[in-house]
This record gives structure tokens, sequence and C-alpha cells, in this order.
């Protein structure tokens, strides 16, 4: 018998969430309840239901964890991206490429765990609707720049939900046509 994670541990919201994620990307969506995210994480189903007393808190949380990665990896790919017309929205590019790779699992799931309730997606959209106003702080087109948002969340939709006709090559040209258009006059 192993021990049980402390429930009051600094770390067991990130612990659980990390566990939440690997039991969606292992098993998907139908495979997600307390027990497994439970069992997953070394918790107890107490430990976990103290940290996220519903299902769906769980499932906010999952999402909420998700979007502070992807914003943390776009705030580091803007860094490197500052000499761009838009450096938000070519760390968004460089991300969806990086989360298109090794993250398309856990975005299905996500959304076979939120089709019913949309509104469990709102920690995501907070971070969408930041890097929306650092874009339109940072260009003198927005609507192309918008365009091109409007291209990659499309792109990213249809590769993670498997109903993208392009191959890897053909993703990887739109991607760089993408970052193209959006250094162009």
């Amino acid at each position: 018998m192993t021990a049980r994670a402390s429930r009051h541990s600094p770390d067991s919201k990130s612990d659980i969430l990390t566990a939440a994620i690997e039991v969606i990307r292992r098993s998907g969506a139908q495979s997600f309840t307390i027990d497994a995210v439970a069992e997953e994480s070394g918790f107890s189903k107490g430990g976990v239901l103290y940290n996220f007393p519903t299902k769906d808190a769980l499932i906010a949380g999952m999402v909420g964890f998700l979007g502070g990665q992807f914003e943390t990896d776009v705030l580091a790919a803007r860094a490197a991206n500052l000499g761009s017309k838009s450096p938000t929205l070519s760390g968004m590019i460089d991300v969806t490429e990086r989360w298109l790779e090794t993250k398309r699992d856990v975005a299905q799931a996500i959304l076979a765990t939120t089709v019913d309730r949309p509104e469990l997606t709102e920690p995501f959209l907070r971070v969408k609707r930041r890097f929306k106003a650092a874009i339109a702080e940072e260009t003198g087109d927005f609507g192309k720049a918008m365009a091109i948002w409007s291209s990659l969340e499309g792109l990213h939709f249809s590769v993670a939900h498997c109903v993208s006709i392009l191959e890897d090559h053909e993703r990887a040209a739109v991607l760089s046509e993408l970052r193209n258009h959006l250094e162009q006059d």
C-alpha cells in the first residue's frame, strides 16, 4: 500500500491537476472521474475533493492550469519575438505549433468534458482576452491580426480534433505563411 500525499501540501492542487491531465491524456474524457484522478495523483478521494469540491471545479481548475501553461509559454515566445510587428501573436504561432505536437490529446479531452458546460472554459478565455488586448496594442492593423489569429485557431481546432486535412509538412507551411503575413505591410 502506498502512502497518500498530504491534502494540505503547497503543491497539492498542481499535483492533482497534473494527474487529472494525465488521466485525460491516457484514457480520455470517458475515464475522467474523481476516483481516477485520486489514483493517479496518490491523493485520497477526500484529498482531491478537499482541493476541488466537484468534478466541475476540477475541470475548471484543469482548464485554468492549461491556460496558465499556455500563457507562460506564449509570454516566453513573445520575448523571443520582440522584433515582430506583433510579438504576442508571433509567440502564439510558435506555441500553437508546439502544442499541436504535444497536447493534442488533452485538447480533445477538454472539449469532450466541457461540451455541455462551456462556462468551464472561462479560465482559458480570460487568457485569450489578455492576448487580444496585447495584440490590439501592438499592431496597427487589428483586423489583419485577428484574421491571422482566427486562421491559427481554426488550424489548432482542426488538428486537435482530428478533422484536419493537412499533412504535417503542410501544417508547417501554413504556420510559416501565417508568420509571413503577420510581418508584411
